[in-house]
């Protein structure tokens, strides 16, 4: 039987391992074969089965500063290099374009080095970065036969969906940090969607302690923005948000512009527009092809001897004369849906049309690149469908189909969709990606992974209001039962944001705004007014006369409705916010428990 150790445990046995030692000298810088680093396919595990070698698994990204150092200092020490030679078959993956794993593996950042059995069981999953003589040791622990876990599974703790929002929420207000504001007190990563239901939490439930989360919260994420080229950093160590990591990812800039836009359209206050309008721009400048889709990150250092920390210290003129630290220039679905959803944003709070056109190019080349059939691959050669791909486009093209009430986009995401049914578990939710081929053992087994869960409910819930199929409702319910487990809950810490938004907004009262009207200046009045509703749970629909579900009385009119009524008919743009909230309030005098 295969001996656990808690983590405590697992460090005492490696520092005191008989196979090496801290004091071990270093082997001479003697020529030793590079790593040959094999493709994830299933020739490589099958050549581990056959040889009897162990499997190490990488998983990095190319913007990833420690990925950098440990290729560098571990995978070049010439002992490293001469071990796994000789013992291992090694697998690199990239992380941003291997989604599955990068879920699967979310919890040991990046690097994540997984030792794993020749029969591909995981062995011991290491974290980060580690040096040459720590890593030999580990090498020789799994090598030697113990296989170790960093820690015993969690034991299952169902919860109904009620119970489950209630834990939520109190992980959530734990998490928060009223020193520096944000979640987490370490590491100050800018997550939109814990600033987006404190929000919620504000508005909806008239919660004060929600409230004061807000301001502290996007001053953190202000304060990690490029002042010279504009965009976001990654994250900030120490537990302050001015000593940033340099790289700037897609998925960042995605949350710090949604977070501002959110801000400034919910709570009426432009302040938020500017540093916004700082990430646009940088998105414009660094991050845009030219066929408008977005690329995936940019590096945080220019070159060897010029780490981010120097790079971003200096002005405009001396960037300029050095050239830009790297982009990635893969486009991938996910990371444009969650742009395109952010930027959908800022148009609702700025009514700028070049902000919505910057969206609409980027949805329509991500549909040209990468859409195949009904589904969208992850990135161009792409052979797996991801759960995220399709769960972020489908976000991406029904704010686009609010925004401009253009059936293109209805017609799109009815076509994402159907492609979700090639992710359906047989017990309700959503697996991560199709089954793949090449992996073996233990990363056979796909998973219903807890926060991809919550993304794609909330879809279901924005195309069940906006009236794209029977059913949605029940299948985003039950793709949060299928996840409704305190202990995952406690596992994802701060993540957990997007689930709780779809738990929320699964039972909060909500509003459908339908403008009826024909192609002219009073009726872009009313749906721009509509989009500016400072209401978070708002959805709006723009039909022309004789194509709406409702009646065109001869003006352009702006009807508002949930699932049990409808209001009088509202012509005039300055008279919708009062009529939205006064429907709302009948709502919560009908039924009491809204």
């Amino acid at each position: 039987m295969a001996r656990r150790f808690s983590p405590l445990g697992l460090s005492l046995l490696l520092l005191s391992c008989a196979h090496g030692s801290a004091a071990e000298a270093p082997a001479s810088v003697a020529a030793a074969p590079a790593v040959d680093w094999r493709p994830w396919d299933a020739e490589s595990f099958a050549e581990a089965r056959r040889s009897g070698k162990h499997v190490l698994v990488s998983v990095q990204a190319g913007w990833c500063h420690w990925c950098h150092v440990m290729n560098d200092e571990t995978f070049g020490d010439p002992r490293v290099r001469r071990l796994l030679a000789r013992h291992w078959i090694a697998v690199r993956v990239d992380a941003d374009a291997r989604p599955d794993l990068a879920e699967r593996f979310q919890d040991y950042a990046w690097p994540a080095t997984v030792l794993m059995t020749p029969e591909a069981e995981v062995a011991l999953p290491l974290r980060g970065y580690r040096p040459p003589a720590r890593f030999l040791r580990l090498l020789r622990a799994v090598r030697s036969g113990r296989r170790v876990v960093d820690a015993d599974p969690p034991t299952p703790e169902p919860l109904a969906l009620g119970a489950l929002r209630e834990a939520g929420r109190a992980q959530l207000a734990r998490l928060y940090d009223p020193a520096a504001g944000g979640w987490g007190s370490r590491q100050k990563y800018p997550y939109g969607a814990p600033l987006e239901h404190a929000l919620f939490e504000a508005l909806v439930r008239d919660d004060a302690a929600a409230a004061r989360r807000i301001a502290p919260t996007l001053e953190g994420h202000a304060a990690l923005l490029d002042p010279v080229d504009g965009g976001a950093y990654q994250y900030s160590l120490r537990g302050v948000w001015t000593r940033p990591h340099y790289e700037k990812i897609a998925p960042v800039q995605a949350d710090v512009l949604f977070a501002f836009a959110a801000a400034a359209r919910l709570l009426e206050e432009p302040r938020w527009i500017a540093p916004a309008r700082e990430v646009e721009r940088y998105l414009a400048a660094q991050l845009t092809a030219p066929d408008g889709a977005f690329w995936a990150s940019q590096d945080a250092d220019l070159d060897a001897d010029t780490p981010g920390e120097t790079y971003y210290g200096w002005g405009a003129e001396r960037r300029r004369e050095a050239g830009q630290p790297r982009v990635d220039r893969s486009v991938y679905a996910d990371r444009n849906g969650r742009l395109v959803v952010a930027l959908a944003e800022l148009h609702a709070a700025t009514g700028d049309p070049a902000t919505l056109e910057r969206a609409r190019r980027a949805a329509e080349a991500v549909d040209g690149r990468l859409r195949r059939g009904d589904a969208y691959l992850h990135g161009e050669g792409g052979r797996l469908l991801h759960l995220g791909d399709q769960a972020w486009m489908l976000r991406a093209e029904l704010a686009l189909l609010e925004a401009t009430g253009e059936g293109v986009w209805r017609e799109r995401a009815a076509r994402t969709l159907r492609a979700l049914d090639a992710l359906r578990h047989p017990d309700g939710g959503w697996y991560a990606h199709t089954e793949d081929p090449e992996a073996a053992g233990a990363l056979a087994e796909r998973r219903r992974p807890l926060v991809l869960q919550g993304v794609v409910a909330r879809g279901l819930l924005r195309a069940h209001r906006l009236g794209l199929g029977e059913g949605l409702r029940a299948d985003a319910a039950a793709a949060l039962e299928a996840v409704a487990d305190r202990s995952r809950l406690r596992r994802r810490g701060r993540r957990i944001a997007e689930l709780l938004l779809a738990l929320e907004e699964l039972e909060a009262p909500w509003l459908r705004v339908s403008i009826v009207g024909p192609e002219e200046t009073r009726t872009a009045a009313l749906h721009r007014a509509a989009l500016a509703l400072p209401l978070p749970t708002r959805r709006v629909e723009l039909g022309r006369p004789g194509a709406s579900r409702y009646p065109y009385p001869g003006e352009p009119a702006a009807y508002l409705c949930d699932d049990e009524a409808c209001s009088l008919p509202v012509h005039d743009p300055a008279e919708l916010a009062g009529a939205a909230e006064r429907f709302l309030d009948a709502g919560r005098v009908a039924d009491p428990r809204r």
